[in-house]
């Protein structure tokens, strides 16, 4: 049930309207695209920020956590360091501070399609609204605002070994918001793996506000990976939607280290028969950082196969959210659903919420939700000491193979290892502290 009470705007809100007046005639598109943003801002200056009265944000209230909205960022040249994902081998598409895509010229020569978002803009298309599951202020935000991104088309048939990343990475000196859209779509019979990657500085209140919109076609095979490790003060909010079309495999995995606050909106709508998709999630959450991942997936047609785990390892006073939701429709039958949330709490002080729902109207399905939260197996660590390995290091290799079993799920082996090796340094780091009581 939602509470529709609006009260006085808060800062935030009044500052989106009043940034949205002063850059809307700067922001690239045509008529059209500008008559788009404007119904996006009037839908955001309606609803307002979402709050704790509002059932799919009950746990994020986000009205009063984001006090304030930083201004849309200047576009940057600035020289990037380290990658987020070290060594791996992968044709890597770079946004800096919201500027225009950094395009490696060679991918053309792999058969795949990239443009610019500034591209089609310019030809006069931007959806204002997404699938069911999407729909947000937050997703209105990224509408009205958003100038950046990428389009990666795979035509039919076109395996692509090596992944692409698509690398947003934040060097501003003081707070500033970016916003950008990216597409990916996979043509029938092609497969392709692609990384979404966010990093950014330490100590600065910058916010991330992204949509992802992803497609597999007919016996396509698409995974897309999310690594996001911005910065300690930043806050990163996330829209994704995907077809999964008849036959296809979608694989998808969110992997999350970074932001105080981050938010994770991914809706899946099955749109073909006999497809399949497989969502493996991890959260790893320390001091005070609050990760909420919310997940909606619309099992449409029959004999579609669904698989949904998630992790979440918890230290401090850190506080981990999953809302998760499988619509089973009637004409959904043999319909294989399964939804597991686990969190491995680290702290006494630390926090897990979890909802898993299951809706269903079809009468031939095979469907289950569980979820579970708990401390490291004592058990289990005294069989690793009573071998002679040292307790922060039998802590450290229980931590990392609960972690482990999502990495796996990906079946890409440089990039799970890029996964493990992020693992591997968060957890060596929170495994050397005693426990907070």
């Amino acid at each position: 049930m939602n509470v529709e009470v609006r009260n006085k705007q808060t800062a935030a809100e009044q500052a989106a309207s009043e940034q949205f007046d002063a850059v809307a005639a700067m922001l690239p598109g045509t008529e059209a695209v500008a008559a788009v943003r404007k119904q996006a801002i009037a839908r955001f200056a309606a609803s307002g920020l979402p709050h704790r009265r509002v059932e799919e944000w009950k746990y994020t209230d986000l009205r009063a956590a984001l006090r304030e909205l930083p201004p849309p960022a200047t576009a940057s040249d600035a020289p990037i360091g380290a990658d987020t994902l070290g060594e791996l081998d992968a044709w890597r598409i770079v946004i800096v501070d919201g500027g225009e895509p950094r395009l490696p010229k060679e991918l053309a020569d792999q058969g795949v399609v990239v443009s610019r978002l500034s591209e089609t803009l310019a030809a006069g298309t931007l959806e204002g609204e997404w699938p069911e599951g999407t729909g947000s202020a937050i997703f209105d935000l990224n509408t009205a605002f958003v100038s950046t991104g990428v389009g990666i088309r795979v035509p039919e048939n076109v395996h692509i070994d090596k992944p692409i990343q698509i690398a947003c990475v934040t060097t501003v000196p003081t707070a500033a918001s970016i916003y950008l859209r990216n597409r990916v779509d996979v043509g029938a019979g092609g497969s392709l793996t692609v990384v979404e990657t966010f990093e950014g500085p330490d100590g600065i209140g910058y916010l991330v506000n992204s949509a992802t919109r992803l497609s597999a076609d007919r016996d396509a095979a698409l995974t897309w990976v999310k690594v996001q490790h911005d910065g300690d003060a930043a806050m990163h909010f996330s829209t994704v939607a995907a077809d999964v079309g008849q036959g296809s495999k979608l694989t998808m995995a969110p992997f999350t280290t970074g932001a105080a606050l981050s938010r994770n909106q991914f809706a899946i709508a099955f749109i073909g028969e006999h497809a399949e998709v497989n969502l493996a999630g991890v959260q790893l959450l320390g001091d005070r950082q609050h990760g909420d991942t919310t997940l909606f997936v619309d099992h449409a047609l029959p004999d579609g196969e669904s698989r949904e785990l998630f992790k979440s390892v918890l230290d401090e006073q850190a506080r981990g959210v999953f809302q998760g939701k499988i619509l089973v429709r009637q004409d959904a039958q043999k319909t294989d659903g399964r939804m597991m949330m686990q969190a491995l709490m680290l702290s006494d002080q630390a926090e897990v919420d979890s909802k898993p729902e299951l809706e269903i109207y079809a009468d031939d399905v095979q469907c289950g939700h569980g979820s579970t939260s708990g401390r490291i197996d004592e058990d289990l660590l005294f069989y690793l000491r009573a071998r002679g390995i040292p307790e922060l290091t039998a802590k450290a290799l229980l931590i990392e193979a609960f972690v482990g079993e999502v990495v796996e799920e990906i079946g890409h082996a440089a990039v799970g290892e890029a996964l493990s090796s992020l693992a591997h340094d968060w957890v060596m780091q929170h495994a050397r502290q005693e426990p907070v009581s």
